[in-house]
């Protein structure tokens, strides 16, 4: 379930998210990019995420901070997901938390310590709401509260995030630098400090969640070639090597998965 945000938080919040599986045995999930940073909270116990290695599951905090995603990773629950997820606009976090975006990278830093015990109050009235949408709401007027008195500053890198999904990333770092009055190391620098990646690679971001949303509506695997077209890709092989290496599946075994919990959260089977 998604809800949109506060008119007056749509440059800093993309909208919440609201999670809620309710497994009988323990589950693995696994999460990927879908280029935006964001902030959790768990209602219920929370899960379990393996390091790089897939050697050591830890637990994750009550609420955290995580940053871009540039690797898959597997996480586990012991019973009933419950979360609110505040997905946020891909260049937020420096106007937000005043940290630049780069350092959160694969990341997931507790909400306290960034904010806190603001965090661990927030943290406390979401645990004791009655259901998701409230505790979106009390979130909310947090983050408006917080906001108030700031001014995002990211108007390079709000051009080219725009541009870029008008064009549903079908376009290069070259074509974008025709239209942007700064040089390509300055778009660089900012996207680095801003939304934690280069240009290039939020762009296959953007190309790529707009490939997984044609792929879930696609009605035959005998379009799958054309859709790869449509989506930019020229190369089918291409494309299962760069779906594989973010997802840790294949186009087919991502479209025969019907019980995903986002675009890029979805239960192991």
């Amino acid at each position: 379930m998604q809800i949109a945000p506060h008119l007056l938080l749509s440059g800093i919040v993309k909208h919440y998210l609201i999670i809620v599986h309710e497994p009988r045995v323990a589950m693995n999930y696994r999460l990927f990019s879908d280029g935006n940073p964001g902030v959790v909270f768990h209602l219920k116990a929370p899960l379990l995420q393996y390091n790089q290695q897939h050697t050591v599951a830890s637990k994750q905090p009550g609420s955290f901070v995580y940053g871009q995603i540039t690797r898959y990773n597997d996480i586990i629950s012991a019973g009933e997901l419950a979360m609110l997820i505040v997905v946020l606009q891909p260049n937020a976090l420096l106007s937000l938390l005043g940290v630049a975006a780069y350092e959160l990278n694969n990341n997931t830093v507790p909400l306290k310590d960034l904010l806190g015990q603001d965090a661990l109050d927030l943290e406390d009235r979401i645990a004791n709401t009655i259901n998701l949408p409230a505790a979106a709401a009390i979130a909310e007027q947090f983050l408006l509260n917080k906001m108030a008195s700031k001014r995002k500053r990211a108007d390079i890198t709000d051009r080219a995030i725009n541009i870029i999904h008008a064009n549903k990333g079908t376009i290069n770092v070259k074509n974008l630098l025709d239209v942007m009055p700064v040089t390509e190391r300055q778009l660089e620098r900012k996207f680095e400090e801003e939304v934690g990646i280069s240009p290039k690679k939020y762009i296959d971001a953007v190309k790529f969640q707009t490939y997984l949303k044609q792929l879930q509506k696609l009605s035959s695997i005998k379009e799958l070639s054309s859709l790869s077209y449509a989506c930019g890709y020229y190369d089918q092989a291409h494309l299962n090597h760069f779906f594989r290496k973010h997802t840790g599946v294949t186009p087919l075994q991502y479209k025969a998965n019907h019980n995903l919990l986002a675009i890029n959260f979805m239960p192991l089977v």
